[in-house]
């Protein structure tokens, strides 16, 4: 019977899952699984420096919408690696990253590059752990993809020690898991629906903001329908735009302080109320909030709830559009003309005109308002940005629009420097259709 490599059956783990791109920087123990990768229709992207291979392993998952995958060399070369990891915790993007160890029979014995790497990664991540033998690999990889990406997503470690990876064993002992994902969304609770979709039928300056974690279950066109049928005003995170196109008329990103400060109700969609949102503060005391999100212990923080649905956001939402239909008829126009749109777009206007001179300012040096205009000006509605550094970052949110789902990536929650141009080759390489620029 043939025998099977350690860093054989890691590749064909990857491959199993459907993935075709993983990214890292060839180095012991693991340069066998960038050269076996090939073999099973995944392409190895390498980089020059591991915190590369994190950044654009997540950016690709998220451009993706799938899991994405760094393998990092032992030692330096897996501490280098540890900002990706915290910047795909912070931001709940999946991501498995593949460490390479010194041989357990050589633990502590000073073997070359020998560091506790689990340790290291167990608050960053949603797990850390360390393969114990060469049969086991399937099994553990299995178990480090349904990790990061169920649930609320979020990054993954596994410790490969190089005997484990260049240990063999019989091909036909292997055994592979089956099955191990749940397909069916979760739906929300029945009664927790039908009280948010009395509380939207009663509102009268209803709003609604979009997160990033919509991205997974990607409910464009039930996000679209509500805050249409409703003719409900809304505005969404950095990474959550473009899931509703920019262009929309009842976006009110150019109205956020007014929106947020004045609304009745809030629905909350896939998004965390931390310092983005003014942990919840700037809403009315008395405003109603609706907030839905895969993590039951995402509801209420930072802001008290009246409504908490736990659930998959596409799902949650058809259980919300079912409950309303037949009830919003002339909601929309009512809303159109009523007071509260007529208020927000006055905002806008004074906003625009407030910055409108930025954008075609002759100052030298150049403002950013006006290179970032001139940068939208040129490339088409499809453009990715991946968006570095504060500047960019303030007026990016401005300036530049997001039409497609996915379309932006920047620093996100914990503001991290550096994330543009991996973030744009992992984007490039998930989507190599359409133009990824980084500002």
């Amino acid at each position: 019977m043939a025998e099977v490599e350690g860093s054989s059956l890691v590749a064909q783990a990857i491959q199993r899952e459907g993935i075709q791109t993983l990214f890292g920087l060839a180095g012991g123990p693991i340069q066998d699984i960038m050269g076996f990768a090939p073999h099973f229709g995944i392409r190895p992207i390498g980089v020059r420096h591991e915190q590369a291979a994190t950044f654009s392993a997540a950016a690709y998952g998220f451009v993706k919408n799938e899991v994405g995958v760094a393998v990092l060399a032992a030692g330096p070369a897996v501490t280098n690696g540890m900002t990706g990891a915290h910047v795909a915790f912070d931001n709940c993007l999946p991501l498995v990253i593949l460490g390479g160890s010194g041989p357990q029979k050589g633990r502590y014995t000073g073997t070359f590059q020998e560091t506790e790497n689990v340790p290291m990664f167990k608050g960053i991540t949603k797990m850390s752990v360390q393969v114990d033998s060469t049969a086991r690999i399937p099994e553990y990889l299995a178990m480090a993809f349904r990790k990061a990406r169920t649930g609320r997503p979020g990054p993954v470690y596994i410790d490969l020690p190089s005997d484990v990876l260049q240990n063999g064993v019989d091909e036909d002992s292997v055994n592979w898991p089956t099955n191990y994902y749940a397909d069916a969304p979760s739906p929300g609770n029945a009664s927790q629906v039908k009280r948010a979709a009395e509380l939207l039928l009663n509102a009268e300056r209803p709003m609604m903001i979009v997160g990033k974690g919509v991205r997974w279950s990607e409910p464009t066109a039930e996000l679209r329908q509500l805050v249409e049928s409703v003719g409900m005003p809304y505005i969404a995170s950095p990474m959550g735009r473009g899931f509703i196109p920019d262009d929309h008329p009842l976006n009110f990103a150019a109205a956020r302080s007014s929106i947020m400060g004045n609304a009745d109700v809030v629905v909350v969609v896939g998004s965390r109320l931390n310092w983005m949102f003014g942990f919840g503060r700037q809403f009315p005391a008395d405003a109603k909030v609706i907030h839905i999100d895969i993590e039951p212990e995402e509801i209420g923080v930072n802001r008290a709830v009246d409504v908490g649905i736990v659930g998959d956001a596409k799902a949650v939402l058809q259980q919300i559009l079912t409950e309303l239909e037949g009830k919003t008829a002339g909601m929309a126009e009512r809303a159109e003309e009523g007071p509260w749109l007529s208020a927000l777009r006055d905002r806008v206007e004074r906003n625009a005109e407030a910055i409108g001179g930025y954008l075609t300012s002759n100052d030298k040096p150049i403002r950013t308002h006006r290179l970032l205009h001139e940068i939208s000006e040129v490339f088409p509605r499809e453009t990715i940005y991946t968006v570095d550094g504060q500047t960019t970052l303030a007026t990016g949110r401005q300036v530049l629009q997001s039409y497609t789902p996915a379309s932006r990536l920047n620093s996100g929650t914990n503001g991290c420097m550096g994330v543009g141009v991996p973030f744009a080759i992992g984007a490039a390489l998930a989507r190599p259709d359409v133009p990824v620029v980084s500002v």
